[in-house]
């Protein structure tokens, strides 16, 4: 991002606008987002899948599948994140707190549209007030509304917005106009997850190994379902994009 004359006295806190209206500090956050792998979410006739690139670690010490994007919040409610991995952690246990709270209250599983509004404040809450920074997180909230998969999209700047299918993280803009080109009305479980492979392959630059992505599906009533590194190792057997171990200097996100 290109630093504008004068743009100094307008950043140094999350609080104050620029005078062309702009909060620097949202936009950063947005910026540190790119900077992490890329996540995509697609719906299909009966559930949602989560895919998402995760940075390999350079140690062969290190165990890949211990870098987690996609979670668990509830029976049928799951999400997948992209940006700094200890911010994704305080708000899945946000939204999770918030899920099990409602469980309690109403005896019902919280709607995700309603757990997407609450987060939506939360974050909204750290751009208002002084001595905060914005979560260097974007988030794809899935569930079900009378049986109908959905999603929702949170970021930074507290904004919610609804998606059929949609992509966070690195180059999200180019990998969701390959969503929109590709996706169909009638989507199945298997072409949901060949077409949420293949966009995440259109935010990488190189190829990369089956064990670079995590993959959970989110079916009504069941719990986030993640696939094992065989089972996604498998499914993606043939795909031209899927190459040897490229891994990068440093990087968790």
């Amino acid at each position: 991002m290109e630093m504008q004359p004068g743009q100094m006295a307008y950043d140094r806190a999350s609080t104050v606008f620029s005078p062309d209206g702009r909060l620097f500090q949202v936009e950063y956050a947005l910026q540190a987002i790119q900077m992490g792998g890329t996540a995509v979410a697609v719906t299909y006739n009966s559930g949602v899948v989560f895919v998402a690139f995760r940075n390999l670690p350079v140690s062969s010490l290190a165990e890949s599948t211990s870098i987690e994007k996609s979670f668990a919040i509830d029976t049928g409610l799951g999400c997948v994140t992209a940006g700094l991995i200890a911010d994704s952690r305080v708000l899945v246990e946000f939204l999770r707190l918030e899920a099990q709270r409602h469980k309690l209250l109403l005896g019902e599983t919280a709607p995700y549209t309603l757990l997407g509004q609450l987060l939506g404040t939360h974050l909204q809450q750290f751009t208002q007030f002084g001595g905060t920074r914005p979560f260097a997180v974007s988030l794809l909230l899935g569930g079900f509304s009378d049986g109908v998969p959905g999603l929702v999209e949170l970021d930074p700047s507290g904004a919610t917005i609804g998606w059929k299918a949609y992509a966070i993280g690195r180059n999200r803009r180019a990998v969701a106009d390959f969503l929109e080109e590709k996706i169909g009305e009638s989507r199945s479980e298997e072409s949901a997850f060949k077409l949420a492979v293949q966009a995440v392959a259109e935010g990488s630059p190189t190829p990369f190994p089956p064990e670079a992505l995590d993959v959970a599906i989110l079916e009504v009533d069941q719990e986030l379902r993640h696939l094992t590194p065989d089972e996604v190792a498998r499914r993606v057997s043939g795909m031209p994009f899927i190459g040897t171990p490229d891994r990068p200097a440093k990087g968790t996100r």
